[in-house]
């Protein structure tokens, strides 16, 4: 009898619940916000290619120029923690001969380091110390924002206001008021904020300039999807 009770009360519930909200009474929106900001800091991959048939040489070449960007970038200010390494690695070149035997061409060995910096106006610096050390590959020029979650939460605030503002405006439009929210979810989750930016880069040590790199401004978007009821 108990397990019965339970049941009936359940069923009860489910059919109270789908009661409260009738579906053909609903308006469904999409709420937007977006920013355009200035960046703050900068990530920047810089590497170091070297070639050869001797693999011992081109690998002592390689750390060499490496050490001398990690000496660059230390006077500079760089701390140690915003230096990390992103690519490793050593790899062989091959000739098949016709016969299906392979000869040795070369070895390449790559090492790249991601370096974070958080002061832009030391960009340019960075750069050309490290071509000046032996660089000789730059890639990933990112711009970003220290603060940029508290930026996204503003941006989801003004993002659920502005679909509220739209469920009124299409309520109003046919005589309905909105009642209270149902249902409200990001769009697709948030979008990382693509930089937009100019850099000129020279890969010459005779370059007798410093390397111009505008951050330009970051564009920050938020969309929700938001379900009312009205009447």
């Amino acid at each position: 009898m108990k397990w019965i009770l339970v049941i009936i009360c359940h069923l009860s519930c489910i059919g109270f619940t789908s009661a409260q909200v009738d579906l053909r009474r609903m308006v469904s929106v999409e709420g937007e916000a977006e920013i355009f900001l200035t960046p703050d800091r900068a990530s920047v991959s810089i590497g170091v290619e070297t070639e050869g048939k001797d693999v011992i040489v081109i690998k002592k070449d390689n750390d060499r120029s490496v050490r001398a960007i990690f000496e660059a970038l230390k006077k500079l200010g760089v701390d140690q923690k915003d230096i990390m390494t992103s690519d490793l690695s050593i790899q062989p070149q091959y000739n098949w001969k016709p016969e299906g035997r392979r000869e040795l061409v070369k070895y390449q060995m790559r090492n790249v380091v991601h370096v974070t910096v958080r002061n832009l106006a030391k960009l340019e610096g960075i750069i050309d110390a490290s071509v000046a050390g032996g660089s000789n590959t730059l890639d990933n020029v990112n711009f970003s924002m220290a603060d940029s979650k508290t930026m996204r939460d503003s941006l989801r605030i003004a993002a659920a206001k502005n679909a509220k503002s739209k469920a009124e405006a299409l309520a109003g439009a046919v005589g309905a008021t909105v009642r209270r929210i149902i249902s409200i979810s990001e769009n697709g989750g948030y979008q990382p904020p693509t930089p937009m930016y100019k850099a000129m880069r020279s890969m010459s040590a005779e370059a007798d300039m410093g390397t111009p790199v505008s951050a330009g401004q970051l564009s920050m978007r938020i969309t929700v999807n938001a379900t009312f009821e009205i009447e």
